[in-house]
């Protein structure tokens, strides 16, 4: 009898895990589509794509399907969203997906679930606000929700729903930074909605203590399961990144010091469970972005297996770990440094070793340096 009711329950849980034993992932953000391929058609950048992802021994895409300030690269009517003018009325998101679904690609739909033009333009209520009840607008490109509004919670669960819906064979729906306080400033989030639950809590609290840092990543915690929920429904699996800081002498910051400064709870997220719990996390280790803040020397090439190896260890096995590897410039308050194509190809190849999973950001860029030869380095 346990032997059927396990056959009759188990696909309708949320596996961890990836079904194929090694991934390697590259990220493509059809923004960038305009300064690539101006003339090119949807059809014709789907088969680039994806041609060029399989010469680089690329098995998974993470193709970005909403992205704040453009919209979606689909078509939806799901209310407060807007559709991309150009490659989203032309549907480049499903070319792409459709084609490297044919090819044996896994394909994520990648999200933001804290940032979201229209919808912030559509409902200041929804607004993360700052202590004074200013809207939170740390930069100009950047429109920060809050995690505690009820209606904003029920506005997304709809909304990855939609989308699950459209593309029900996804691999995974994965948020990209969820991101709280963008600075590190104590200056978010204050929406009322945020600072009621805070006091049905903490009666005699106060907004900013330490209580205050915790609950205020705790929202976060909960958009993510509020994702991995909707998504698993569909046996679809759920994913986060998120950049992880180092400190000067090369070690990583604590996940304390991460949900305190920035809003996001590594372990809070990790510890989630059930239908709710992340399938994978994937870590942005970038050694060019460290050596252009401190100028240390210990931030190269080589930094990155040790770091991801550190990263590993705060996972604890409750997730699947994703180290994931830029090629891109970074400007920092030392100095700005832009990785060589053997910089780039060291920092695949001392991973590639020991950690299973990797993540590249991005077609556009590896496009733009040439840098194929260097990406396949990985294999």
């Amino acid at each position: 009898m346990t032997k059927w009711i396990l056959l009759l329950i188990l696909p309708f849980l949320p596996a961890l895990g990836f079904a194929k034993p090694e991934m390697r992932g590259l990220r493509v953000d059809p923004s960038y589509f305009y300064e690539l391929y101006p003339e090119k058609t949807a059809p014709e950048i789907a088969q680039l794509v994806v041609h060029k992802a399989m010469q680089a021994h690329v098995n998974t895409l993470f193709l970005y399907a909403y992205v704040s300030n453009h919209g979606a690269f689909y078509p939806t009517d799901y209310p407060l969203t807007t559709v991309e003018t150009h490659f989203g009325e032309k549907n480049i998101f499903n070319e792409i997906y459709t084609l490297a679904r044919a090819h044996d690609f896994h394909v994520v739909a990648v999200i933001n679930v804290t940032d979201n033009k229209s919808v912030w333009d559509a409902r200041p209520e929804w607004r993360s606000k700052t202590p004074n009840g200013g809207d939170y607008k740390p930069m100009s490109q950047t429109y920060i929700l809050s995690a505690w509004h009820p209606e904003y919670r029920q506005w997304l669960q709809g909304f990855v729903k939609d989308l699950t819906d459209k593309f029900p064979h996804l691999y995974a729906v994965e948020a990209v930074e969820p991101t709280v306080d963008c600075f590190w400033r104590l200056e978010a989030d204050f929406n009322p909605e945020a600072n009621k639950a805070f006091f049905a809590r903490h009666p005699d609290g106060q907004l900013g203590d330490k209580n205050w840092l915790v609950m205020r990543a705790e929202g976060v915690t909960d958009l993510l399961g509020i994702m991995a929920e909707v998504s698993h429904a569909k046996g679809i699996k759920a994913g986060v990144v998120q950049t992880w800081p180092a400190l000067a002498d090369g070690s990583l910051s604590t996940p304390e010091q991460i949900r305190d400064d920035v809003g996001f709870d590594l372990n809070g997220i990790l510890n989630l469970q059930g239908a709710k719990k992340m399938d994978f996390v994937v870590g942005e280790l970038l050694w060019q972005q460290w050596r252009g803040e401190f100028g240390n020397p210990v931030f190269n090439p080589a930094w990155t297996l040790p770091a991801a190896l550190e990263f590993k260890e705060l996972v604890a096995n409750r997730s699947e770990v994703v180290i994931h590897i830029e090629i891109s410039t970074w400007h920092g308050q030392h100095s700005s440094v832009t990785p060589n194509l053997a910089e780039f190809q060291e920092s695949l190849e001392v991973i590639s070793k020991e950690i299973p999973h990797i993540d590249v950001y991005d077609y556009s860029q590896i496009e733009n340096r040439h840098a194929w030869n260097a990406l396949a380095a990985w294999k």
